[in-house]
């Protein structure tokens, strides 16, 4: 195993270098490669069935499953074909193309009827790419619809949508015709669901044995240090408009990010792309982005917030033209015209209602008023601001804000929702709460080490009140993801702002769930919290909320995600019991410390390993294949065996060594950093994004 998990880290690093083909030749393809897993998995059996474990239902059902796993891949690679078939508006077509060239009948034939592609409302986002088709095999017919997970099913085969050409005439599918591979490897992915659960309710399980021991566990101190944010303000700034008249603009939509949304949302975005805060000194996003717009003299000469390596390059030159499309106006498409049927009609992709800044062309035949209303109202704005009119500038404000709710009144977002935006934009940034929370942590991490090293009793009353504060910071994250639930519209289970923020929430939810029986959950939980909320404000600097991708609008995918990163969590708080572990003195601590991270490390494992198989479940029901040794794929496989290793004491006597143990599970750790930011910075794949 531990070659394997050494061949498979080498293969990231030889696809990032040497491309995909050649990681494929030297190793997932590579026969020897085929024989160690073989190897792995007849010499677990036979060990198993030597140290009579065979006998536990639960446990040989989880080595099993891993049997059954391996050789559902097998037949996969030895049987199973894929392809792509191109559908043409009302041409019938009976064959497909294998990745090889090779042209190969169907035995029945498809047609396509339809294809649309559905939008966001108010957008020009696809929700959705939609293939209607129709089947026939001999006497027999009918239709069936093809989109974004959702598949079509006959004779073996599975349909993919897969792209389109832009003329909507064309869709192209993939195909996968794999009927015993997909089904082995999902009896085992089924099997190894249902012992995983058999474990944890097993009496005399490992992980039951030392659940016992760490109940009677308990110590813990508080005390809690909240630094106070500073502000000060300088007297030599450039001018802006009063905070009434930055109200104003900051109501009016705009589309932007490919929506519609308060104007407040793209001001805040640009302040923090240009100063790297959703402000600059005192003054807020709608009033520097004004300044931008109305006083570009003065504030031309403001520096952007960047590092000495960093001037003179693209990240400057971003900033600078985020600015200029400011001062121009090329950035406020704030303007929405409903265009005629006709023209709607001719063209499938357009939309209803689209949004012009002052300076984009108009369409042609535009009534005269609305024309000179979109092209001028913003020089009147700026001619009022010269002669500080700040009435009449409120007054035009609004004036633009009619036409907006008369014009575009079925693609605007209700009013509940954009108050639902506006408190997410003052609330999301966690730069506060993370450095509260880390500081505290640190402190506790010390002062419980020196008490459970001591085995000193304390008060109830202090390990309560850590858990108030815990409540506090849960009730401020869950705020923050409801928010952005409810104004995104999908689940905040994608991207490395949102996903760091639920780790965080799932560590303060372990410490009020655990932190009665083990009260060490506490300052490991704030420590774990404050660090991803630290990523979040360092990744996250600019989450702007987007509609969710067609390919990602699965439950599986949330179920996926969430599994993921509650073992991550989990894995997290082992690494920081490591860390505790090493630094008391004494074996009786270090043993005590060893049976809590045991007891966090089963569910962790059992959650990893379940998340990385419905992870393959959504994959194989989205694009086609289960498995495809993408490098996330690859690294969660190595993660999920590493930490395997810690579990098997029985077998692996060095782990039964508490200094060794806390030592393995740091550095395990590694892996998880690996597979969550290594991929995406440095080994790419098609999880990058997430």
């Amino acid at each position: 195993m531990a070659v394997l998990i050494l061949a498979m880290m080498a293969a990231t690093v030889i696809e990032k270098v040497a491309g995909t083909p050649e990681a494929f030749s030297l190793v997932y393809h590579n026969p020897l490669f085929f024989i160690l897993w073989g190897v792995a998995a007849v010499s677990g059996i036979v060990l198993l069935l030597r140290s009579g474990a065979g006998k536990k239902v639960a446990v040989m059902g989880i080595h099993l499953s891993f049997v059954l796993i391996l050789s559902g891949a097998l037949v996969t690679f030895l049987t199973g074909e894929k392809g792509t078939v191109r559908l043409e508006k009302g041409v019938e077509t009976s064959r497909y193309q294998r990745q090889d060239g090779t042209s190969v009948p169907l035995g029945f034939s498809l047609t396509m009827t339809d294809f649309s592609i559905p939008l966001y409302a108010g957008s020009a986002a696809a929700s959705d790419y939609v293939t209607q088709i129709g089947w026939k095999d001999g006497p027999e017919g009918g239709k069936a619809e093809i989109s974004m997970n959702h598949i079509f099913r006959y004779n073996g085969y599975r349909f993919y949508q897969a792209g389109y050409e832009q003329d909507g005439n064309t869709s192209i599918l993939s195909v996968n015709h794999d009927p015993w591979g997909i089904g082995l490897t999902y009896a085992g992915y089924l099997c190894l669901l249902l012992s995983m659960i058999g474990f944890l309710f097993r009496k005399d399980s490992r992980f039951r044995l030392v659940l016992k021991r760490v109940t009677s566990v308990s110590a813990v101190l508080f005390l809690f240090l909240l630094p106070q944010p500073s502000s000060a303000r300088e007297s030599d700034v450039p001018p802006v408009v009063p905070e009434d008249v930055a109200e104003a603009f900051g109501q009016l939509y705009v589309y932007y990010n490919d929506r519609v949304a308060p104007m407040e949302t793209m001001t805040r975005d640009y302040c923090m792309k240009a100063y790297g805060k959703p402000s600059w000194k005192s003054y807020s996003a709608e009033q520097v982005v004004t300044g931008w717009l109305f006083y570009y003299d003065w504030w031309n000469v403001i520096p952007f917030k960047l590092k000495a390596k960093d001037r003179g390059t693209v990240k400057e030159a971003e900033k600078e033209r985020i600015r200029m499309d400011v001062a121009t106006g090329k950035a406020f498409k704030i303007f929405p015209v409903a265009l005629p049927d006709s023209l709607v009609t001719r063209n499938p992709g357009l939309q209803k209602i689209v949004w012009f800044s002052c300076d984009d062309p108009l369409p042609e035949g535009m009534d005269y008023n609305q024309w000179v209303f979109i092209r001028k109202s913003l020089d009147l704005v700026h001619d009022e601001i010269q002669g500080e009119n700040w009435d009449e500038v409120i007054r035009i404000l609004g004036q633009i804000r009619k036409y907006q709710e008369k014009t575009a009144s079925e693609v605007l977002p209700p009013a509940r929702k954009v108050r639902a935006e506006r408190l997410y934009n003052r609330i999301f940034r966690p730069r506060i709460p993370f450095m509260a929370t880390i500081t505290l942590g640190l402190i506790l991490f010390v002062l419980f080490g020196i008490s459970f090293g001591k085995g000193r009793p304390v008060r109830k009353g202090l390990q309560h009140s850590v858990a108030v504060l815990a409540a506090l910071l849960w009730l401020y994250l869950t705020a923050v993801l409801v928010l952005r639930w409810y104004v995104s519209g999908h689940a905040p289970l994608s991207g490395s702002y949102s996903v760091m923020m639920l780790m965080a929430w799932l560590s303060t939810l372990s410490i009020l769930l655990l932190y009665r029986k083990f009260p060490m959950i506490e300052p490991l939980g704030l420590l774990v919290a404050g660090f991803t909320m630290l990523v979040a404000s360092m990744a996250g600097a600019n989450p702007q909320i987007t509609h969710l991708m067609p390919v990602l609008q699965s439950p599986l995918l949330s179920i996926h995600v969430l599994s993921m990163m509650i073992s991550y969590t989990l894995f997290a708080l082992v690494a920081m019991n490591g860390i505790m572990g090493l630094a008391l003195p004494g074996k009786e601590a270090s043993q005590r410390l060893m049976d809590i991270s045991l007891v966090v490390l089963y569910p962790a494992v059992f959650l990893l390993t379940a998340g990385t198989f419905l992870g393959a479940v959504w994959a194989n029901v989205s694009w086609g294949s289960y498995w495809a040794w993408d490098p996330k794929e690859t690294w969660a496989l190595v993660t999920m065996l590493i930490y395997a290793a810690a579990l098997h004491g029985g077998s692996l006597k060095a782990f039964r060594r508490p200094r060794f143990f806390h030592t393995f599970c740091i550095l395990a750790f590694l892996a998880v950093l690996v597979t969550y930011f290594g991929v995406n910075l440095f080994l790419g794949g098609m999880h990058s994004y997430a």
